[in-house]
């Protein structure tokens, strides 16, 4: 029986965090005995950690302070597998499997395109330096697409094809048997074109890009439009601003961070990705694996590669709003089928990223 952890700083509700606990629920449970350590267990995903899985807290959100607790958990533990997810946590995982007694195989998943990160503290911009010095000291180096492991391998100067790509483990049952519940809100009645976008409100996500098309979508087309935005974060005040600024607020909503997205997804009539960088956005995934037509920002990296080439016509230019406010209009007056959606991310499984982290060891 393997025992194989998974490290995340903490379980707030991003992409990363959902892809944790997917693996957690995922691992076979015959052959593995899974683990999770964080940092922090608050969040919105700590209430769905399966209730099988050992849960260490290192009460330690900052991941620089993590080093000699993580010492002793390697240790006491004797995992055979740590699978860490995000810079701050690989870092500070590797910095711990240096000095420890027990040093299982470590993997460091990369969730983001490294060469279009920046960082909004100033500790970030350690980021590059302190992950071109340590990875090279993993036994795996994963990132979550391939063209995102391409820039990883440039930006720190690892050798070519150094960097392995597992894909996020997304399509579930319980993802679609969850799509299929009700929306308990007013526009789970909604009865024009529901569109919808959903991440953390950061400048990454560029919410401000998809409210700027929006309203040029609503100033010219002759059906009931909505947008609403799940999620919660940083730019929230500005993205009100910016809604107040359109005199949009009866035709754009900030929902706040959803338990269960993908009733929305399926609700919606378009699924929108303005996101200036990504890795590979799971959100795009899940809105796909919902059978919801999309339109997505061309960004580094993860949608050209998410979408087959007969869909590549449904991206557009990062931060251009013309353009996504006119896809935006093509595919709401002439969507393609569910099952065109389903089909193109079915190789997204929860098995599939269950396996190729088993086989690292």
């Amino acid at each position: 029986m393997k025992r194989i952890a998974n490290f995340i700083p903490s379980l707030s509700g991003g992409g990363a965090e959902r892809v944790v606990v997917n693996l957690l629920r995922a691992f076979d449970r015959d052959k593995v005995t899974p683990l999770l350590i964080t940092g922090s267990v608050t969040g919105p995903f700590a209430d769905k950690i399966p209730d099988d899985v050992e849960v260490i807290d290192l009460k330690t959100p900052q991941m620089r302070k993590a080093t000699r607790p993580l010492i002793e958990v390697l240790n006491r533990q004797k995992a055979d597998l740590v699978i860490s997810h995000l810079s701050h946590a690989n870092i500070a995982i590797l910095r711990a499997a240096r000095k420890a007694k027990h040093r299982p195989t470590i993997a460091v998943v990369e969730h983001m395109t490294m060469s279009a990160y920046k960082g909004e503290r100033w500790r970030d911009r350690l980021i590059k330096p302190l992950t071109k010095r340590l990875y090279p000291h993993a036994d795996h180096i994963i990132s979550v697409s391939n063209d995102a492991a391409r820039d990883l391998e440039q930006v720190l100067s690892l050798p070519k094809n150094s960097v392995q790509t597992i894909y996020n483990p997304v399509v579930s049952p319980e993802l679609e048997q969850q799509a299929r519940e009700n929306i308990e809100h007013p526009l789970g009645q909604f009865k024009g074109k529901l569109i919808l976008g959903v991440g953390r409100l950061s400048e990454q996500k560029d919410f401000s890009t998809l409210i700027e098309s929006f309203s040029k979508l609503h100033a010219h087309v002759d059906m009931a439009v909505h947008l609403a935005i799940l999620g919660t974060g940083e730019q929230e005040s500005l993205l009100r601003s910016l809604i107040a600024k359109h005199e949009l607020q009866d035709s754009i909503s900030l929902v706040g961070f959803q338990d269960n997205p993908y009733a929305w997804m399926r609700k919606a009539d378009l699924f929108v990705l303005s996101s200036r960088w990504e890795a590979l956005p799971t959100v795009l995934i899940e809105a796909m694996a919902c059978g919801t037509n999309i339109v997505s920002t061309d960004c580094p990296s993860g949608p050209r590669e998410i979408l087959p080439p007969a869909l590549h016509d449904h991206l557009v230019e990062v931060g251009d709003t013309s353009a996504l406010a006119q896809q935006m209009s093509r595919v709401l007056r002439h969507p393609i089928t569910a099952k065109q959606w389903t089909t193109a991310v079915s190789h997204f499984s929860f098995a599939h990223a269950a396996t190729a982290y088993s086989e690292l060891i």
